[in-house]
């Protein structure tokens, strides 16, 4: 019975270990679908692999889809050395593909379209930043508690239920679309009283007061 060829064997045992752990970027993604998991195929040196699965940040009863792009750096890690068998841990930059920050006091997730989520754990800072035309929505069921001392919003606001304040209301400029400060479509009641121009609804008197079926001057201004 003839033995193997050492020479070969010492080959073949050094292109397994060199296969255990490559390094490459991604060539191809195939998104998966309902039962299909997600696939890479990666290059590695001249060699382009067979479509193998990626390492998710997670993939259990807590789940993220964060799916690589092409020309990502990622490594290609086979315990046997069988690059066939092989799985694939991306998330490695390089010049091509940098990290959006450099400064250890941030964590920054940055997306293909520009849009960045930061924050700064040195300023207590959280930071969301979308590109032109972004949009957002959160929807919760029950409801969402706001604990700040201030929240300003810099463009119009629509509230398309009920409106409801405890601490009062102060404002000033004209309405959108509007020819004064507010305008409101409906009767409005108030409990105590309401005062325009100095002049108290509840408690003004008027001037020129005659019998008969004449008609009063205007209201004259009075206490609250």
């Amino acid at each position: 019975m003839s033995s193997a060829d050492p020479i070969q064997v010492i080959s073949e045992l050094m292109r397994l270990v060199h296969n255990m752990v490559r390094v490459g970027t991604i060539h191809s993604v195939d998104h998966g679908g309902p039962g299909k998991p997600a696939r890479v195929r990666v290059k590695v040196g001249e060699l382009l692999t067979d479509w193998r699965p990626y390492h998710e940040s997670r993939a259990g009863g807590t789940s993220t889809w964060s799916p690589p792009t092409v020309g990502e750096q990622a490594t290609v890690l086979s315990p046997s050395g069988d690059l066939s068998a092989a799985v694939v841990i991306v998330g490695l930059n390089s010049a091509g593909q940098p990290a959006p920050s450099n400064d250890p006091n941030k964590t920054v997730t940055r997306y293909a379209d520009g849009a960045e989520i930061e924050y700064d754990h040195a300023a207590h800072a959280l930071r969301a930043t979308l590109p032109g035309g972004g949009t957002a929505v959160l929807t919760v069921p029950v409801s969402v508690t706001i604990d700040t001392e201030q929240v300003t919003i810099t463009g119009n606001c629509l509230v398309k239920k009920t409106l409801v304040y405890q601490g009062g209301m102060l404002g000033s400029g004209k309405a959108e679309g509007a020819s004064s400060t507010a305008e409101i479509q409906g009767v409005i009641r108030v409990t105590e009283d309401v005062i325009a121009g100095g002049v108290s609804v509840v408690n003004h008197s008027h001037g020129g007061v005659q019998k008969g079926d004449g008609t009063s001057g205007k209201p004259i201004g009075g206490a609250a």
